[in-house]
């Protein structure tokens, strides 16, 4: 670059001399003299000179009769390094393929907005309304603190419907079955639930949404089909959601909860394999702590 420089400041001078000349002659009078010269090493580099010159004059008749009176002269001209015409903006183009959502992994789509003739640049659509209505079904296991038995083994199925209140807050209510198997001995104890709970989804539009909850409710355990009690219970959890497609979503969370006996009969079963499984009494001041993990498929209307 350096050992071309004088070659090329060379070139610009004899360009204003031989380059291209234009000599015109008027009322006034004029000459204009211009000239450049480029050159380009490369895609995204080069030198480029350019330059003119111009004079003007006007008539002058005072003192020895008629002549020509200089007006002004002017020279300019102009040097860059490099391709003037390189740069394009990033999202120069839109690319409706792929346009990347605020959270990410949207499953709500984006559509162009035009903002000259042209050129076009990608733009959020407007969000739809999320659908309000849900029913499932789910499957999933409990583990009881009473449960120290190598043998034993807690089930739980149930359906549940599920109404949005807002965009990301939902309230679910389930109807639930867990049936509790020991030493072979199937449905030992079964526990059946009616319980109401409270979602949060951070992020409702993305396909994936993690969410907590709060929930109640109450719930009957009968053991070995001869003692019964009335359990209340509450429990909070965490999950994440997966939408398959706008409508169907599956979920999988995790509930910690709590449940105390609100009454329940008199006689208590005689079966040590029963008894160890028994919810305590309502007078006992005790409870049953459990955790249980949920995997639901939920259909949106």
């Amino acid at each position: 670059m350096t050992r071309r420089l004088p070659l090329l400041l060379g070139a610009s001078v004899a360009a204003l001399a031989l380059g291209s000349l234009t000599q015109s002659a008027e009322a006034g009078g004029h000459v204009h003299f211009g000239g450049g010269v480029h050159y380009s090493g490369g895609f995204s580099g080069g030198v480029h000179v350019s330059a003119g010159a111009h004079w003007a004059a006007r008539p002058s008749y005072g003192g020895g009769g008629y002549g020509w009176r200089p007006n002004h002269w002017h020279v300019g001209g102009h040097v860059w390094v490099g391709n003037p015409y390189y740069y394009r903006p990033y999202y120069y183009y839109y690319y409706p393929e792929y346009v990347p959502s605020y959270y990410g992994a949207s499953y709500y789509p984006v559509a162009p907005t035009y903002a000259a003739p042209g050129v076009s640049v990608a733009a959020v659509a407007a969000m739809p309304e999320l659908p309000k209505f849900g029913i499932g079904v789910f499957a999933g296991g409990v583990s009881t603190d009473y449960n120290t038995q190598t043998n034993t083994q807690e089930s739980d199925l149930g359906v549940l419907g599920r109404f949005r209140l807002t965009p990301g807050l939902i309230i679910e209510g389930e109807l639930g079955k867990t049936s509790t198997s020991v030493n072979g001995v199937d449905n030992l104890r079964v526990d059946r639930r009616l319980g109401a709970s409270l979602l949060y989804e951070i992020g409702a539009y993305n396909r994936w949404a993690p969410y907590v909850l709060v929930g109640t409710g109450v719930q009957q355990a009968d053991v070995n089909g001869s003692y019964s009690t009335t359990q209340d219970f509450g429990e909070i959890g965490a999950g994440i959601r997966f939408a398959v497609t706008r409508n169907f979503h599956l979920a999988f969370d995790l509930r910690a909860g709590t449940r105390s006996t609100v009454s329940n009969d008199q006689v208590m079963p005689v079966n040590t394999t029963a008894r160890s499984v028994t919810p305590p009494t309502s007078d006992s001041g005790q409870s049953e702590d459990y955790t249980r993990g949920r995997l639901s498929a939920i259909l949106y209307f």
